[in-house]
């Protein structure tokens, strides 16, 4: 299970050599084998090198022009010492051309920043340190966009559920859009959670702002959940704690519906998990369980409730009712 990865400069800085290095025409078959086993790696490395790709792209009308920022860039290189030996190597003007402009304009602290995209996978976490400081973390099936600039710094949650560690930072402001609405940072640490009824936010620490058709703020503790439309919802029988402890590898359920906890189990494996009737889905289950072990946590729900768990292939369950069963 993922749950770190390197820092975004240094996964840049990887991918820009690899781009440099693949596109010489002295580029060899082994470091072409090289490059797709490094791209295999990770996901995070895929996203950094397809991040750089689009910027080496977008420039491409200005690789062969003369300005004085480039020019300076190409003065410098040809007398610099070999720890630029990639930029030296390959592609010198282009590649003098994405370190000057590059850095000044698509890095998050310039003036336009560049999108980059995270993703965990089904059954893994990941958790990507960015360059202010703060962190997020990925839950199972989750997705972001992350494009800061020297003016903002904004993510969108394209799918799943993430927590946000936040540095404060006033003079660019720290948003989240889930959904219709959006949440601002004021300092904090807090989850938000797309599901497919509702957009649940919930605050460990400090305080946010959240704006979907009305605002409001939350404090360390609270939480909230808003609509399609935008409409805030009480949640009930739910905690901050046992909505977040996916983070030590658990699930956490008080008096919850068995089709809604079998929907949240479903997310972290690959199996097919049903019902045998709707009727089942109404009782109603406590307990903590740990993301990881499917069978353990099946047969757990199949102790407290009158369910019988039958096996179908190999990805495919289906709890049935253990009274009809005994008929």
């Amino acid at each position: 299970m993922k749950t770190t990865s390197p820092s975004s400069e240094l996964l840049q800085t990887q991918a820009v050599d690899w781009l440099l290095r693949i596109r010489s025409e002295n580029c060899t078959e082994t470091e072409r084998y090289a490059f797709n086993i490094w791209l295999e790696e990770s996901v995070s490395h895929r996203q950094a090198y397809e991040t750089v790709l689009a910027q080496w792209e977008w420039m491409e009308p200005f690789k062969a022009m003369n300005f004085p920022a480039r020019d300076a860039a190409l003065r410098y290189r040809g007398k610099s010492p070999c720890h630029l030996f990639t930029f030296c190597l390959y592609k010198g003007a282009a590649a003098s051309l994405l370190l000057v402009l590059g850095l000044a304009t698509f890095s998050p602290n310039g003036w336009l920043g560049f999108p980059q995209t995270y993703v965990a996978e089904k059954g893994d976490r990941q958790t990507v340190t960015l360059v202010d400081g703060s962190s997020i973390e990925l839950n199972t099936e989750s997705e972001v966009r992350v494009h800061f600039n020297r003016w903002h710094r904004n993510v969108d949650i394209i799918k799943g559920e993430v927590f946000f560690t936040v540095v404060h930072d006033a003079e660019r402001p720290f948003e989240v859009r889930a959904g219709n609405g959006r949440i601002r940072d004021i300092g904090t640490a807090f989850e938000v959670y797309i599901k497919p009824e509702q957009v649940i936010v919930a605050v460990q620490e400090g305080i946010v702002e959240v704006q979907a058709l009305k605002k409001r703020e939350l404090t360390a503790g609270q939480q909230l959940a808003y609509n399609d439309s935008g409409e805030f919802q009480a949640l009930q029988g739910q905690d901050v704690a046992g909505l977040t402890a996916w983070r030590q590898g658990n699930l956490v359920f008080r008096n919850r519906p068995l089709d809604d906890v079998l929907a949240e189990v479903g997310r972290y494996h690959d199996s097919r998990i049903r019902l045998q009737n709707e009727s089942l889905g109404k009782l109603r289950v406590s307990g903590t369980f740990h993301t990881v072990e499917l069978n353990d946590t099946l047969n757990a729900i199949a102790t407290i409730l009158p369910v019988n768990i039958d096996y179908i292939g190999t990805h495919e369950i289906v709890l049935k009712s253990a009274v009809s069963i005994d008929r």
